[in-house]
């Protein structure tokens, strides 16, 4: 046993000093999940498509603070007020647009979740990943994690965080009276964004857990978000006005609206048709959010336990 350990020593092998650190199990599963997606040309091309709105966004901002500016160059007389209330007529104003941020990003989110990750467990269950998975110490809350951490980075990072930029942007370029009144749409804007990221990953692993296949589940994933929109939006239009729950893009905007204090809706976003329908209750359609990411997490959870039993 020494010569054999002699030998080794001899070949260059040493021992490790000290213990190996120990790392927080479910981020290497969360960080292999978005390094794959990352190779794909279809979750680049799609991440365009996001921040393209977030331009969008930007432009319309300050947009808003030049003619916000202008009109106050021209006082408080009927020359400024004239200006000030078409301008905000056809543009809107800073709340109109970050709520219109947050319900529009979340469809094309929807869209680059599904195409970048809608494999995420599809793809282990068909492969036969769990046994590998599973093979070493790690739990079922560790793979549970290391999903929802991996899903939920890309709303944030598409959603929360470029709100942020918006609202500092809108904050530091306003004026100063108009730039005070804004700080306070942060923390509202945030929960918005946060349920908006929320919902958007419970659903995704929901839907990946049922099939085998990342393609058939991009697909499927899309296709439910715009069949329920459509249909919620349809139906809510014909003189239902409860179906409208059934959008989940509509209900983020009916609570985007209420949080931001979105008074109505401008010219340029109606002919352009950047805006969701809203409901008639931000409180229900709160609700039906929580109920579609119970929903998901619970599809999730239960397909899981049939494969790892602890």
């Amino acid at each position: 046993m020494s010569v054999m350990q002699d030998e080794i020593y001899a070949v260059g092998y040493r021992r490790l000093p000290g213990d190996r650190p120990r790392r927080w199990a479910p981020w290497p599963i969360a960080r292999t999940a978005l390094a794959l997606a990352l190779r794909k040309r279809s979750t680049k091309i799609t991440a365009g498509l996001c921040g393209m709105v977030f331009v969008v966004t930007g432009v319309f901002l300050v947009m808003q603070v030049i003619i916000g500016r202008l009109a106050d160059t021209m006082g408080s007389g009927r020359g400024g007020a004239f200006v000030g209330g078409a301008a905000k007529a056809v543009v809107g104003d800073t709340h109109e647009a970050l709520s219109t941020f947050i319900g529009t990003q979340t469809f094309t989110t929807a869209i680059l979740l599904g195409i970048a990750l809608g494999g995420i467990i599809a793809d282990d269950r068909r492969t036969g990943a769990f046994e590998l998975y599973f093979s070493r110490a790690l739990s079922r809350k560790d793979y549970i994690v290391g999903k929802l951490l991996a899903v939920g980075l890309v709303p944030t990072a598409t959603i929360v965080v470029p709100f942020l930029l918006l609202w500092i942007a809108a904050v530091g370029i306003a004026p100063g009276e108009i730039g005070m009144e804004l700080v306070g749409l942060v923390v509202p804007g945030l929960i918005a964004a946060v349920l908006a990221t929320v919902m958007l990953a419970m659903t995704l692993v929901g839907v990946s857990s049922i099939g085998e296949r990342g393609r058939t589940i991009a697909v499927l994933y899309v296709a439910v978000f715009i069949v329920l929109a459509s249909l919620g939006n349809g139906l809510a239009a014909a003189g239902y006005p409860e179906a409208g729950y059934l959008a989940p893009q509509r209900d983020l905007q009916t609570i985007a609206d209420e949080l931001l204090g979105v008074g109505g809706i401008s010219m340029t976003a109606s002919m352009l048709g950047l805006r969701n329908a809203t409901n008639p209750s931000a409180l229900i359609s709160a609700a039906a959010l929580i109920g579609y990411s119970a929903i998901g997490f619970s599809i999730f959870f239960a397909r899981l336990r049939k494969h790892v039993s602890g």
